[in-house]
């Protein structure tokens, strides 16, 4: 096969499973209301289901690329896709709340195994600087719009099948994923690589974990305030652990001098604020369409179709215009406009449609600028 034409569909293999993993991070805010019914989830669990994936997802994130240059970016890829898949299946056909907890977490697994590997394996398939930084931009497109489409999908899907189909199309497209990819990608293991620790990784999980369960349960109308402190308690003792162990490990998972960089520590600042309020507004938004304003899930992801495109225009975009500027204020300048774009938004509630399309297509557009100020940093 032509060199070129291979490292183009590698990229093509790698994108396809990003955009799952992306598309999962939101797909179900359409969903939840039909799926809350079905499996008479509370509140909590109802939470719980949304959130179990992202937060999974970030505890695991930070040692699956050592994980990935111990034993190959292939084989971790395609174990990824292997266990995303299984989840998937496990999601769709659900009985309970809590098994369907369980599955979302399983999925975070498996896209924590994939997301260091994709963009490992495309800079080992891009040699060239030009190509490699193209090839990047997609995969910050495919990001950010993967996760700005779901309640697009989902709505779709909704349409015409029950809730498990949101997970069940996931199946079919990681089957095919794995053969494409074991006919493709070469596995490459670096021998000085640093060792992996799983204990680190599952010290920062139970952080992230502990510290939702307490703010979930101090929102609630009558909190457990013993299960708060206690949640919290667990929260602090291990993030101090895991901060020991990173000091006195000669191979830590963060090293804690990057964020005395101004420039990466308001980066990712940034991309937080950014990704936090997306989910938030994405969350109120999809239940306020369909439980107040009646419209049906196909019509709720419809209505975010500007963002989707939003975020699929906003990120190559940013690529071009960031080496023109610099990045800090490049950065302020996105911020800036999104803060605007949220505050029209809420003001264009008020009247008609087509001021709240282009509202949700600026949102989507930032977002996209952002992920891609992110990786440029």
């Amino acid at each position: 096969m032509n060199a070129k034409r291979h490292r183009w569909l590698v990229l093509a293999v790698v994108s396809i499973a990003l955009l799952l993993v992306a598309i999962d991070m939101t797909v179900l805010y359409i969903a939840l209301p039909t799926l809350t019914h079905e499996l008479q989830a509370s509140t909590s669990e109802k939470l719980w289901i949304v959130n179990m994936y992202p937060l999974v997802v970030a505890g695991l994130l930070l040692g699956a690329g050592t994980l990935g240059d111990r034993i190959g970016h292939k084989r971790l890829f395609i174990s990824g896709l292997l266990i995303f898949g299984v989840a998937s299946l496990l999601a769709a056909f659900s009985p309970t709340a809590a098994a369907l907890i369980f599955a979302r977490g399983l999925l975070g697994v498996g896209a924590a195994a994939m997301m260091p590997a994709t963009l490992a394996i495309i800079s080992l398939a891009f040699e060239e600087e030009n190509e490699r930084s193209i090839a990047i931009g997609i995969w910050a497109a495919v990001a950010s719009g993967g996760a700005a489409a779901g309640p697009l999908m989902g709505g779709a899907l909704l349409e015409y099948f029950w809730w498990g189909s949101v997970f069940l199309i996931n199946v079919p497209i990681v089957l095919i994923a794995c053969v494409l990819s074991g006919w493709l990608i070469k596995n490459i293991k670096h021998d000085s690589a640093q060792p992996w620790d799983l204990i680190a990784s599952l010290q920062i999980m139970v952080v992230l974990i502990s510290l939702a369960y307490a703010i979930k349960e101090f929102a609630k109308q009558v909190p457990s305030f013993a299960d708060v402190v206690l949640a919290l308690a667990i929260c602090i003792s291990f993030a101090l652990l895991f901060a020991r162990r990173q000091r006195n490990s000669e191979f830590p998972l963060v090293d804690m001098q990057v964020f005395r960089n101004p420039a990466f520590s308001s980066a990712v600042l940034a991309g937080l604020v950014v990704a936090g309020c997306l989910m938030g507004i994405n969350l109120v938004l999809s239940q306020r369409l369909q439980l107040v304003l009646g419209l049906s899930p196909l019509q709720t992801g419809l209505y975010f179709l500007p963002l989707s495109l939003g975020a699929i225009v906003g990120s190559p975009l940013s690529g071009w215009l960031l080496p023109r500027f610099r990045s800090d204020r490049f950065l302020v300048f996105v911020l800036t406009v999104y803060a605007a774009g949220i505050a029209l938004f809420m003001f264009s509630f008020s009247y008609s449609m087509y001021l709240q399309i282009p509202c949700l297509f600026l949102l989507g557009a930032c977002v996209g600028a952002s992920i891609w100020v992110l990786r440029a940093r």
